[in-house]
């Protein structure tokens, strides 16, 4: 039996400070078609490391690459349905795949199925699905599966198995909601937004699904949208009608939506869209007021934490910040305004480490770095990337300090490496999530070939010199040195030794002035050299 929640509920209105620091830079902007609307936006990160917009757009899709994000530019252009007044559209990725559905009706009506595998040259419509419905509101994909809602047919949710990326399977067509205008789904449940209620369902099996429990019904809202904090306890939903806007619901307990914030506010009488958390912080298009951040760690008193105004303008309500979307692993924001097109923006979290010294050597096969903190503040830690094949990638990760005012040491060891050079940078990562790159070293690696005993330096010498060789494999080394005569004087060495590039101090205190021989041996090789001791 489905448990409903109800309650009486004492409004009560969270409004911000209008001192803070905006936190938001602009990176780069594109405005490819004036003249048409835009509407939402999604990120895409190709296997190659490229990024790229996806933005709805009256009359189709546009596809941008931002991976310099400076300079975005226009790649390709999807024609879709366009039936005033439902031009928006809503946009989603799985695999190398984009998911596009809108509400427009006529020719070429349903899920539009987009190959991105070849980009950046060129994008291609591989099919669209209509076969249980052609207009739709709104989609999520998650695990393999789309979850489309607000269909014609009833506006119900409609369940998609995507095992072939190309050839959608419907695997249920859910109802007891009633018309659902948004929906997030995780860990096989479904959090929808109804309109009057938001219900989560479970969706474990997936050709039925099961109402779990109901929220309120609030008092002149529209149950418009929402996402799940980092945790998965707080639901942060939104009311598109400026009744509310932001309210709060704490789901510990999935049969009860305990409401802990009725209200959160922007100042004025903007109107809040969409919403999304990534770690700590909720990125927002709030319309009229443009792309706004809250800082979320603690969820029940979120606080502003950066804003960008993509519409400068005050005519409203249903004009400016469209869409958001912060998930590209740039890290960059990139936000739709309906009038004024795609935006890249920057939010600073303010990364609080200051970092003192990178620096890389090498020996062998194995590259060693190490690096400084003077001061720390909600260190997380650092992961490490190598270039490989022209993209960074994570190799490692080591622990942070979290907040320390001393000096800090910090080392990773990098192995089994080829002859080469290599590119690293540190990624510093706070507790909020925030992150921020170091500069980019480079560590040349370089392996014997064969053995080598170098001529010691300076020669000649006194008291002490530097001796340096190269063995092309690990194994057992001895250095000695031997007089004129080919009396031994000294044992520098006689153990296991790494393959690579190796130095040695020899002091002759003790010794007489006069020629003596060093000689380095590693298996069946021997190679010595002449050393001048001048007192």
């Amino acid at each position: 039996m489905t448990k409903h929640i109800y309650y009486v509920v004492i409004l009560c209105i969270v409004q911000i400070n209008l001192i803070y620091a905006q936190n938001v830079d602009l990176v780069g902007q594109l405005n490819p078609y004036p003249n048409l609307d835009y509407a939402d936006i999604w990120g895409y990160a190709a296997p190659d490391g490229r990024e790229y917009a996806l933005m709805g757009v009256t009359g189709g899709t546009v596809i941008i690459d931002i991976t310099d994000p400076a300079n975005p530019v226009e790649v390709e252009f999807i024609t879709g349905p366009n039936t005033p007044p439902y031009e928006w559209r809503d946009i989603k990725t799985y695999l190398n795949y984009a998911y596009v559905v809108t509400e427009g009706s006529g020719s070429g009506a349903g899920m539009q199925i987009i190959d991105l595998s070849n980009l950046p040259i060129s994008a291609s419509l591989v099919n669209t699905y209509n076969t249980t419905f052609t207009t739709s509101h709104n989609l999520y994909i998650d695990n393999g599966y789309a979850y489309v809602v607000g269909t014609s047919g009833g506006g119900g949710m409609h369940i998609l198995d995507l095992s072939n990326p190309v050839l959608p399977v419907e695997t249920a067509y859910y109802t007891s909601s009633g018309y659902i205008h948004d929906i997030y789904v995780w860990d096989d449940t479904a959090y929808i937004s109804g309109g009057d209620t938001y219900d989560l369902v479970d969706v474990t099996v997936k050709s039925n699904p099961q109402v779990v429990s109901r929220s309120a019904v609030l008092p002149g809202i529209y149950a418009h949208s929402g996402w799940l904090t980092k945790n998965k306890r707080y639901f942060y939903s939104t009311d598109e009608f400026n009744q509310r806007d932001l309210i709060v619901w704490d789901l510990q307990d999935r049969s009860t939506w305990d409401l802990v914030i009725p209200s959160w506010q922007m100042p004025g009488s903007s109107h809040i869209h969409n919403l999304f958390i990534l770690n700590n912080y909720a990125h927002i298009s709030y319309y009229v007021d443009g792309y706004i951040v809250l800082d979320i760690s603690d969820p029940t008193n979120p606080t502003l934490a950066g804003q960008y105004d993509t519409y400068p303008g005050t005519n409203g309500p249903y004009t400016g910040a469209w869409g958001v979307y912060p998930y590209l692993p740039s890290g960059y924001i990139i936000v739709s305004d309906m009038v004024t097109g795609l935006y890249v923006l920057n939010f600073d979290a303010g990364v609080p480490v200051e970092l003192s010294s990178f620096t890389g050597t090498s020996k062998g096969k194995t590259v060693t770095l190490n690096w400084a903190t003077a001061t720390e503040t909600n260190n997380f830690g650092f992961e490490i990337e190598r270039n490989i094949r022209g993209v960074y990638v994570t190799v490692g990760f080591i622990e942070g300090n979290g907040t320390t005012t001393e000096p800090q040491q910090y080392s990773f060891t990098d192995n089994d490496l080829r002859n080469g050079v290599y590119h690293y940078k540190l990624k510093q990562i706070d507790f909020s999530g925030g992150f921020e790159y170091s500069e980019i070293i480079d560590v040349e690696v370089f392996i014997p070939t064969i053995l080598n005993l170098e001529q010691n330096y300076p020669n000649p010498f006194n008291p002490s010199t530097t001796i340096d060789f190269s063995i092309p494999e690990s194994g057992q080394v001895t250095l000695k040195v031997f007089n004129i005569i080919g009396e031994e004087v000294a044992e520098l060495l006689n153990e296991f030794v790494e393959e690579g590039n190796h130095s040695i101090n020899f002091s002759a205190n003790g010794l007489s002035t006069g020629i003596y021989l060093a000689r380095l041996s590693s298996g069946q090789n021997t190679q010595m050299i002449k050393m001048s001791l001048v007192k």
